[in-house]
């Protein structure tokens, strides 16, 4: 029995990519790795319902591809507005209060409400 293992990074143009994300080109279209390599041994990327090319080729035509983003939950979102300020606190001799992302969450509340 043969074992052959598919690494998921591979260089093209010089620049080493991890496959196991998306890639987005300029045009902002996503491109997939299909999971196949060519004869050669480079990487064929797909977008949609296109047919496969390869890496080197996507880079040349559409490139430089970035890795994509991924997808921020509501965990993340929650993390960032209630997440404690980094800002030194506010001098004695102000009375304003030093803004924290829990007051921009109610500032935003507040607007929400304005709104309907």
């Amino acid at each position: 029995m043969t074992t052959i293992t598919i690494p998921t990074t591979v260089e093209a143009a010089g620049i080493t990519y991890d496959l196991s994300h998306d890639l987005i080109d300029v045009y902002g279209c996503r491109w997939t790795w299909t999971g196949e390599t060519d004869d050669t041994g480079m990487a064929l990327m797909q977008t949609g319902d296109d047919p496969a090319q390869r890496l080197t080729h996507v880079y040349w035509t559409y490139g430089p591809l970035i890795p994509a983003p991924r997808p921020i939950t509501y965990a993340d979102r929650y993390a960032a507005l209630t997440a404690p300020s980094c800002a030194a606190p506010a001098e004695p001799e102000t009375a304003e209060p030093t803004p924290t992302p829990l007051t921009f969450a109610g500032l935003l509340a507040r607007l929400r409400g304005r709104t309907s």
